[in-house]
């Protein structure tokens, strides 16, 4: 019994990522960095919090050579509302942290400096204890409610 309350204690204080960074200069600079098991980063995101001067394409196309798609990154898209408030599709890369992170260092810039900062931050808080368990805490209810859908549809 003490287990479980400790589990459901651990469930209620866990970190949430987008309350932690929330003092930051930079909280939504990232905005889809832990939205899934695997971190990362929108490299047009990445582009703007550097205040890159050359257009995004020319950037990441110069950046990329060093890296392996589908492994450090890859293709997606992202959208943005237009002067005419319609919504249009962008080309967008999923970068991986470490990706991102060495890009921020090869940037040579304070503001390099500052989004890698950043980005370790992320990553030391992602890795704590805590956060793992909560992390598979996570797994676990999926995998709890997968069975109890499975096992009502069994049942009817």
């Amino acid at each position: 019994m003490n287990v479980l309350r400790t589990i459901e204690n651990i469930r209620k204080d866990v970190l949430n990522f987008e309350d932690m960074f929330i003092e930051s200069d930079m909280p939504d600079c990232f905005s889809r960095i832990y939205e899934s098991e695997n971190p990362t980063v929108s490299a047009r995101e990445l582009h703007e919090a550097l205040g890159v001067a050359s257009r995004f394409s020319r950037w990441f196309d110069s950046n990329k050579d060093l890296f392996i798609e589908g492994e450090d990154y890859n293709k997606c898209t992202s959208s943005t509302v237009v002067n005419n408030g319609a919504i249009r599709e962008l080309e967008d890369y999923s970068m991986s942290v470490l990706m991102a992170k060495h890009i921020c260092l090869m940037s040579r810039t304070e503001k390099g400096k500052r989004c890698r900062d950043y980005l370790i931050d992320l990553e030391k808080a992602w890795n704590t204890p805590e956060q793992i368990f909560a992390r598979a805490l996570k797994m676990a209810d999926k995998t709890i409610e997968s069975l109890k859908k499975d096992n009502a549809v069994l049942t009817e």
